[in-house]
């Protein structure tokens, strides 16, 4: 039996209060989809991307939804992409255009403060979604497609077909443009539209229903294990401090494997083979995913988000003249007096046996100094292993050099003997890192 969709009843669900975003780009898709939106009660604007990857049918394509927001008093926001020129080595034309449009939307959203984007995705697109996500080995939450709402991203004619589309379009006048590259075979996606999905509906007309109900199927088990792996990261995590989090190692690896692959899938690590290395690995072992670092002490995961860590750590900063007084990389205040001025957590050294400028850096490998008060030379990272700084710390370590290179003070955590005050001296340098 042939099921019955009433294309319009799907906006029903969206509240007149909102407002929204709408991608068109001249498809049959959404030019239906602003159809929709121009009859409702609804407050919305239009946005169109002009990728230049269709030479003349990429402007005519703007230019069909630029006279239909003017026909229709609609505010239009329109941005052209030189798309060819951005693209980078090996990098899919689709995954950067994609890139392109999303980032544009974000903005707009920002700006001028919409409450959803509205994309006119549809069934086909979901089952297409699916397959390509299967033939990449996706898991779970890969197979469970696209859902009705995502965060502010609502798609509103998601169940419903692109034949129902067109019909609905052809019933009621709609102009849209046709993208002559849908045809290729050359896109995996246009493989799996033109190819895949007729034959298997040949074999069962509802096949698309069918996949439909089976991915929200997968949706609601994910949601269920997303759940659950939040249960344990909240049971895990040690603590938390300025986007650094620690979790216990043996409370993850006590746990079940699914929740634990989750987990890790979260921070970046979707390989079974890495989650098992990262578990068993020890002390000191630094992993690195696209979008987080996991460092491990003892029985601890210390992971830190890729892109947190401090504005210019690996660039010398000179120290001129004095006073000196930073807030970044790390607040250090540095300043010079003539008579001893002993505060609550300063340090103070010998202006004379110091050369300027002065080096404010990273430690590196092979660092040594003479810490004071002590036996001679020792190592940086000697002196670090022996206060027990953790992994993480370690790496966020500053020292503060002479002229010469010599070690004046590894930063918040011991000086070096051959600056140390004297009997003797006249003139003082003031250091302070709170």
């Amino acid at each position: 039996m042939k099921r019955k969709i009433n294309v319009t009843k799907f906006l029903m669900e969206l509240s007149s209060n909102k407002t929204y975003l709408l991608a068109v780009s001249g498809g049959v898709d959404s030019m239906v989809l602003l159809y929709l939106f121009l009859n409702s009660k609804l407050s919305f604007s239009v946005v169109h991307c002009n990728f230049q990857l269709r030479g003349v049918d990429s402007d005519l394509d703007e230019k069909l939804v630029e006279d239909f927001c003017k026909k229709n008093k609609l505010e239009l926001f329109s941005k052209k992409f030189n798309t060819l020129q951005l693209k980078k080595g090996g990098q899919s034309i689709e995954m950067l255009a994609r890139s392109l449009r999303y980032n544009y939307f974000k903005e707009l959203i920002s700006q001028f403060g919409f409450d959803y984007l509205v994309t006119a995705h549809h069934l086909n697109d979901n089952a297409e979604t699916f397959f390509i996500n299967l033939l990449r080995g996706s898991g779970l939450k890969g197979l469970s497609g696209m859902s009705f709402q995502k965060n502010k991203i609502l798609r509103p004619l998601l169940k419903i077909s692109r034949k129902e589309i067109e019909k609905f379009a052809n019933t009621h006048d709609i102009i849209w443009r046709e993208d002559i590259t849908n045809q290729s075979l050359n896109f995996l996606r246009n493989k799996i539209r033109h190819k895949v999905i007729p034959e298997l509906e040949s074999i069962k007309s509802d096949f698309l229903d069918q996949l439909n109900k089976s991915m929200e199927i997968m949706q609601s088990s994910y949601a269920f294990i997303e759940k659950e792996m939040l249960r344990l990261k909240s049971k895990a995590i040690i603590s938390e401090e300025d986007g650094v989090c620690k979790y216990s190692k043996i409370i993850l690896s006590n746990a079940d494997f699914i929740l634990v692959y989750y987990f890790f899938s979260f921070l970046g690590f979707s390989n079974e083979k890495d989650v098992n290395n990262i578990l068993l690995a020890g002390t000191g072992r630094v992993f690195i995913s696209s979008s987080h670092k996991i460092w491990i002490n003892r029985e601890e995961l210390i992971v830190e988000e890729i892109g947190r860590e401090i504005t210019n750590y690996n660039k010398p900063i000179l120290v001129n003249e004095l006073p000196f007084n930073i807030e970044n990389p790390v607040k250090i205040k540095i300043t010079k007096s003539e008579t001893l001025e002993k505060k609550m957590g300063n340090e103070i050294v010998d202006f004379n046996k110091i050369s300027f400028p002065l080096i404010i850096r990273k430690w590196s490998k092979g660092d040594y100094f003479y810490p004071i008060n002590g036996n001679g030379k020792k190592k940086i990272s000697k002196l670090l292993k022996d206060n027990k700084i953790s992994v993480l710390k370690k790496n966020e370590v500053l020292i503060l050099c002479d002229n010469s290179g010599a070690i004046i003070w590894v930063i918040g955590i011991r000086l070096d003997d051959r600056f140390k005050v004297t009997s003797e001296t006249l003139s003082y340098i003031n250091l302070s890192s709170s």
